[in-house]
């Protein structure tokens, strides 16, 4: 203002030098001519201010839109942060994606230009918008993939997961007693072996097993099958019987016994298991027992002439004459002895 102040001052100096009639004529008319360009002259300066502080803001929005661009277009949990070339008002992501301004542009004299907000957003939240709506859908797609690649990879079969161990037992022993009747022998037997692995309770499966070792001589083996069979299931009685009579074989005597007497709890109801102890302990001189056994048994069969037999020889050997010679009777009545076991009898009879 100072500047149009001289101008204006130069002006009147002028006029104030000249005749009074040209002054009067040029006093006017300087004076209506010398304010239209003071206004032109202020209108410039103006449009020249704004047109400096445009190119500075268009300068600064250009700048500034890569930054926002790869800002708003990195991942969320990997975006890294702006660097030291980029200037300190530049936008920043907010959480919900959209870019906020951390410090308003400068304009004339410090103050924001106008329409400057309204500016900057169509530069920046169409491309954000396009960044949300169409990352699920590659992240979707990307998980469907791998989802497909992986099963495809790794095909199950939905019945597998509903066969059991005992289902699959089973299986095993139903393929060994097919191999056994087509006569192969070492399938049968790994079958068995198979089918014990996936449930050692399969009783079935240990008799089936122990039948083929005894028809290929391998009583060893047999007797192994039986005694782990026994250490899982101390019940099972026709394996202790079946035990008992393989070591009986080999002259293991007092060691049946023992196999014997581990089960008999389990098999006190048993009339044959009854008299197998009863025949051992017999053979081991303890007729006081063996006797005991022996009419344990005969309660529940009576007529068995092998077992009145064996009780009329413990008899014997105890000195009850009387009820041995009874018991030897019976056996004769029976009509079960063989002609070798009937003239045993007789010559016992006669003895007495």
């Amino acid at each position: 203002m100072s500047i149009i102040n001289q101008v204006l001052n130069e002006l009147e100096k002028r006029g104030a030098n000249v005749p009074l009639g040209e002054a009067t004529i040029r006093a006017v008319a300087p004076r209506k001519q010398s304010r239209l360009p003071l206004y032109t002259l202020l209108l410039v300066m103006l449009l020249t201010l704004l047109g400096v502080s445009a190119k500075w803001y268009l300068g600064r929005t250009e700048t500034a839109a890569p930054v926002q661009s790869v800002v708003m277009t990195a991942p969320m949990s990997s975006a890294a942060p702006v660097t030291a070339s980029a200037p300190t008002e530049v936008a920043t992501m907010s959480v919900s994606g959209v870019a906020n301004v951390s410090q308003p542009y400068p304009g004339l004299h410090g103050k924001p230009l106008l329409g400057m907000q309204h500016e900057e957003k169509p530069d920046v939240v169409p491309e954000v918008k396009k960044t949300v709506r169409h990352k699920p859908k590659r992240s979707t797609e990307q998980v469907a993939g791998k989802t497909e690649s992986l099963s495809a990879e790794n095909p199950v079969d939905p019945q597998l997961k509903r066969i059991s161990p005992q289902q699959q037992a089973e299986n095993e022993f139903s393929k060994a007693n097919r191999a056994l009747q087509e006569g192969r022998i070492n399938d049968a037997l790994a079958g068995y072996e198979g089918a014990l692995s996936l449930e050692p309770l399969h009783h079935a499966a240990r008799q089936a097993l122990v039948g083929v070792l005894l028809k290929i001589k391998r009583n060893g083996d047999a007797e192994t099958a039986l005694q782990d069979g026994l250490t899982l299931d101390p019940h099972h009685a026709s394996f202790a019987m079946l035990l008992a009579r393989l070591q009986v074989e080999r002259g293991a005597v007092p060691l049946a016994l023992e196999t014997l007497q581990k089960t008999l709890p389990y098999a006190e109801d048993q009339a044959d298991y009854q008299a197998f102890v009863a025949a051992l302990l017999q053979r081991q001189s303890r007729h006081d027992e063996a006797v005991a056994h022996y009419q344990i048994a005969l309660k529940r069969v009576p007529d068995n002439g092998i077992w009145l037999m064996g009780l009329g020889i413990s008899l014997q050997a105890l000195h009850r004459n009387d009820d041995a010679r009874s018991a030897y009777q019976r056996a004769l009545a029976s009509n079960s002895l063989s002609a070798q076991l009937q003239g045993f009898v007789q010559n016992k009879l006669k003895e007495l």
